[in-house]
């Protein structure tokens, strides 16, 4: 006689969509922790000023030379993975009323935090390699480098529009969705339109953090969705 014993399954918790929300809101959250640390401690120096007549100064790369490197390049790594998960975080809280823009913004940023990253990156190498040589070569690499301002920031400020034009779009959808605190949203407008206002270094580094803390708070409350 064959006796077939009937094992009891264990239902499982495991959600696989709810899972990758949170991986993608741990990025998020370690990423703007990333750039607003980076920000308060600014291992590159005093911020470039991208209007002045010359954005490079050899007399001071010198000084920040591996920090800065290494900052920028952490920094531009940061910035591309907050662009792809803010848009993938926004698509998923406007899945029915905002997904046009949720889909429009989150290209825009995704775009925009590949296109910094490299503009940065790159930038970094350049002031490495400026300050490491001959100084004779090396001012006139910075020279060469300050007349040709597309070259040495076209990617950087590209980066930077197509991500901030992003999220406002971002911003509208998270809106429309109702997805999130309509006050949340008034202040990213206002700190988005803050940046464009004379203000010294400093105070904008400020104004991005403010931004970063509020990336920070967006994927937190995700987190906590997720959890409930």
């Amino acid at each position: 006689m064959t006796i077939i014993s009937s094992l009891a399954t264990t239902p499982t918790s495991y959600d696989p969509t709810r899972t990758r929300v949170r991986v993608v809101a741990g990025a998020l959250v370690v990423a703007a922790t990333t750039t607003a640390v980076l920000l308060i401690t600014t291992p590159w120096g005093d911020r470039y000023d991208s209007s002045a007549d010359d954005v490079l100064s050899y007399d001071k790369l010198a000084a920040v030379r591996d920090g800065a490197w290494a900052g920028m390049l952490a920094d531009g790594l940061a910035f591309a993975v907050v662009g792809i998960t803010l848009g993938m975080i926004t698509c998923h809280l406007a899945p029915g009323r905002g997904r046009v823009p949720a889909l429009l913004g989150a290209v825009l940023t995704t775009l925009g935090g590949i296109c910094f990253a490299m503009g940065g990156f790159a930038f970094a190498t350049l002031t490495w390699f400026a300050s490491g040589i001959a100084e004779d070569d090396g001012r006139a690499l910075v020279d060469y480098a300050n007349d040709n301002p597309l070259h040495l920031l076209g990617a950087t400020m590209a980066g930077f529009l197509l991500f901030t034009v992003g999220g406002l779009v971002l911003a509208s959808a998270l809106y429309r969705a109702r997805a999130v605190p309509a006050v949340g949203i008034s202040a990213y407008v206002l700190l988005v339109l803050a940046q464009f206002t004379p203000l010294s270094g400093r105070a904008i580094d400020c104004v991005q953090i403010a931004m970063m803390a509020l990336f920070v708070a967006l994927a937190v409350s995700v987190l906590r969705r997720t959890v409930a």
